[in-house]
């Protein structure tokens, strides 16, 4: 070898690429092509390298570190480097090194059984090589054999303690909270730029219990070090004060704007907050910066859909399935999304999907449960299912304690993510804000605080206010029943956010199901009753729940009308406006087929529907078509997406009369058209979601809206939409007659509300 290709590869063994590169600018013969070749390879430059390597193997030299130098970079290119690679393994069968770099491209590859095997067959050889025992242990962890990883780890890192990522990776495949905590800090101590192994060892350390010494230590650390910062981020995360965290994950994000754990972490903690757009924002770089990331595509899709972009979810959902397969969880999102897009079918398909696939997850028959209530009026099979997504909770301890006292005061527990601005909020806050006082004390386990109105006044008649909203259900059951709840009552269902698993823990004596995705029965058996009233629930329904059900005198919720609520406009002059201003969700083939066959029995007529999803062109469009096979022209829709709430209130202006979808029936939606003047024909099935609307006209004395079947729900509406006197005089006294009834009245509903909840609670101590 010269003298010049000698002082090269001294400066390449000293990591010093580009001063071996100066050396041989003109390089003269075949050994200072291949070490060129390999001063290239080094520098990840593959093109050049292939070219000095190629040039130095046309110069003669066909040793094998140049023939395997070659192949890693033709490999690099896209070539086929393999067989070399392959052939000099066989020719060379007591050199590790082809066996190695067979293996780190296979892997690459995504052949992880080729790649495994390949790194065996270096072990073979040499049982010692680091790298093979770093990259079999990684193959066998992402396989969940954590194990045989974490033998092959300890082994790799006696071996070479300096290298951080065996010492990472040890972290990964050790059960021991504690262990894994030491060997996160390791490879954080060998390499503290990498905010990776900060992140897992402040995770680590909280999962061993030492959150709250780590975050005193962080809190000193140096505030513009990205790495101390996400860890930082983490920790306040994990102890639950998710605004906190965000806004100190935004500044690693902003420090190490190219590394892909702050902007994950950024992502993750802004998903427990309100500022949802935001979160999709930070999802979205973060995905830039981590573009093969499964899950976080899923967490994408999932949170689109919160924000209402249904369609981008469904498609990213869609091609990431057509990528990977039918991964469970990707199916419950793309349910969720195609059930809010109107394709409940669908929806229902991928959910059982997901329950076929993964017959144990509990996410799986949840979403189920939650999709089923659109596309289905059958009691039994609702019950069915629930009770399937309630016995995938693990088992669960007894009741809470119960004091014996029947007359005492009640500490009630409201728990649910949506104490504010939300049907759950409209139906129920003045029913809590006329209970008795002396009776019963309030406390809520919900959202952040926040200066929504109607949580305020959750918030003003609540003692105490603990924000659990996203923390696991043995977390939340354990903050329950440290509060010595009496009577816990549950305002979330299987829905979005819901707690009912925490409610599955019984950290309450006397259980509750109230308002929110109140649909069906929720199958939990550590649910003792349901609210209901005898619309809802007439006799001889009670075998379709597994809660008792304690039906009120009147309807089973209070409407709180909005301050901020337009005045009644006069019923509009010219074409018939038939409107419904419900989710998409509840608009199934058959009401959109319904409401065609009225459409064509009225031909100078016109339907409104309002929803966000009408926001998207697509989605639009894609209605629009429905109906149109139904013989509906477009020029006869108008289909509006979301506005403010006073301008979503007006828009009932222009409508002559609501139609309530089915088998899922408007609740809040019935109650604001009613206040807006707009009576609403509706069609009660055998599903407590389906009667939502009947309750609220029969309280209201507008029975004679309610139609038997669906003829007669045309008729109805074909009827007195052609009555515009009558139209006209009840427009004018619906909102004076909704003001007065049970409906509306809050005294006397927190006055049967407060009998209700203690005849259940001396039900419980008798």
């Amino acid at each position: 070898m010269s003298r010049l290709a000698q002082r090269a590869l001294a400066r390449l063994a000293g990591g010093d690429h580009a001063g071996a590169l100066a050396l041989l600018t003109a390089p003269q013969d075949a050994e200072d092509h291949a070490v060129r070749g390999m001063a290239r390879l080094a520098t990840a430059d593959w093109p050049a390298a292939r070219d000095s390597l190629a040039a130095a193997t046309a110069g003669g030299d066909h040793s094998p570190a140049t023939r395997l130098n070659l192949a890693l970079a033709e490999d690099r290119l896209g070539d086929d480097g393999r067989s070399a690679m392959q052939a000099l393994a066989g020719e060379h069968p007591g050199w590790d090194e082809p066996p190695l770099r067979l293996a780190e491209s296979l892997r690459r590859a995504g052949d992880a059984a080729g790649a495994c095997a390949a790194y065996e067959r270096t072990l073979t050889i040499n049982p010692d090589r680091v790298e093979a025992l770093i990259g079999l242990a990684a193959l066998l962890l992402v396989a969940g054999e954590r194990e045989p990883a974490r033998r092959l780890l300890l082994r790799g890192c006696a071996l070479a303690p300096a290298r951080a990522e065996a010492w990472d990776a040890l972290g990964r495949a050790t059960p021991d909270p504690a262990l894994a905590a030491a060997a996160y800090a390791e490879a954080a101590r060998l390499r503290p730029e990498v905010i990776g192994y900060a992140l897992r060892r402040t995770q680590a350390a909280q999962a061993a219990g030492q959150g709250a010494a780590e975050l005193v230590r962080l809190s000193a650390a140096d505030p513009l070090d990205a790495a101390a910062t996400t860890a930082r981020g983490a920790l306040l995360h994990w102890l639950g004060r998710a605004n906190e965290a965000a806004d100190t994950l935004a500044l690693a994000a902003t420090l190490a704007p190219d590394a892909a754990e702050p902007a994950l972490a950024l992502a993750e903690a802004l998903l427990r907050t309100p500022r949802l757009h935001a979160a999709v924002a930070a999802l979205r770089r973060a995905l830039h910066l981590a573009p093969g990331d499964i899950a976080l595509r899923n967490n994408l899709a999932a949170a689109l859909t919160r924000i209402h972009h249904y369609a981008e979810a469904r498609d990213l959902l869609a091609d990431l399935i057509a990528e990977i397969g039918e991964v469970p969880e990707c199916l419950c999102n793309l349910a969720n999304a195609l059930v809010l897009l109107g394709e409940q079918r669908a929806g229902v398909a991928a959910a059982r999907r997901a329950g076929e696939l993964a017959p144990e997850m509990h996410l799986a028959w949840r979403t189920l449960a939650a999709a089923l209530v659109y596309a289905e009026d059958d009691a039994a099979a609702l019950r069915s299912i629930a009770e399937r997504a309630a016995a995938t909770l693990p088992p669960r301890p007894a009741a809470g304690v119960l004091a014996h006292d029947p007359g005492r005061r009640l500490r009630l527990g409201l728990l649910s993510p949506k104490l504010r601005t939300h049907p759950v909020g409209w139906l129920t806050v003045a029913g809590f804000e006329h209970l008795d006082p002396e009776a019963f004390e309030l406390v809520c386990f919900a959202q952040a605080p926040s200066a929504d109105p109607l949580q305020r006044r959750f918030a003003a008649v609540a003692a105490e206010w603990h924000e659990v909203v996203l923390r696991p259900p043995a977390e939340v059951a354990a903050r329950v029943r440290a509060r010595g709840i009496d009577v816990l009552i549950d305002l979330g269902g299987w829905g979005d956010d819901g707690m009912l698993a925490a409610c599955a823990e019984r950290p309450a004596p006397v259980q509750v199901k109230w308002v929110g995705n109140q649909s069906a029965t929720t199958g939990l058996a550590a649910i003792d009753w349901m609210l209901t009233d005898r619309w809802q629930t007439p006799a001889g329904t009670e075998c379709f729940y597994t809660e008792r059900l304690f039906r009120m005198p009147d309807g089973y919720v209070c409407y709180t009308p909005p301050v901020q609520a337009p005045e009644v406009a006069p019923l509009p002059e010219g074409e018939t406006t038939f409107a419904c201003f419900n989710n998409l969700a509840k608009i199934t083939p058959l009401v959109i087929a319904t409401w065609a066959a009225i459409l064509r029995r009225v031909p100078q007529s016109r339907l409104l529907l309002k929803a966000n999803q009408f926001g998207d062109p697509a989605t639009a469009a894609r209605i629009a078509a429905a109906f149109a096979a139904e013989g509906i022209a477009a020029d006869r829709l108008d289909l509006q997406g979301a506005t403010p709430h006073r301008a979503h209130l007006a828009a009932h202006a222009a409508a002559h009369v609501v139609l309530d979808p089915f088998p899922y029936s408007g609740g809040l939606t019935t109650c604001e058209a009613l206040w807006m003047g707009v009576p609403v024909v509706t069609l009660p099935g055998g599903s407590f979601a389906s009667r939502h609307s009947l309750s609220h006209l029969s309280n209201v004395g507008l029975t004679d809206w309610v139609a038997a079947d669906r003829a007669a729900y045309v008729e109805i509406a074909v009827r007195r939409a052609a009555d515009r006197d009558r139209l006209a005089a009840l427009r004018g006294d619906l909102r004076p007659r909704m003001a007065a009834s049970p409906l509306c009245d809050a005294p006397r509903f927190g006055r049967a509300l407060g009998d209700a909840l203690r005849a259940m609670w001396r039900d419980a101590c008798a």
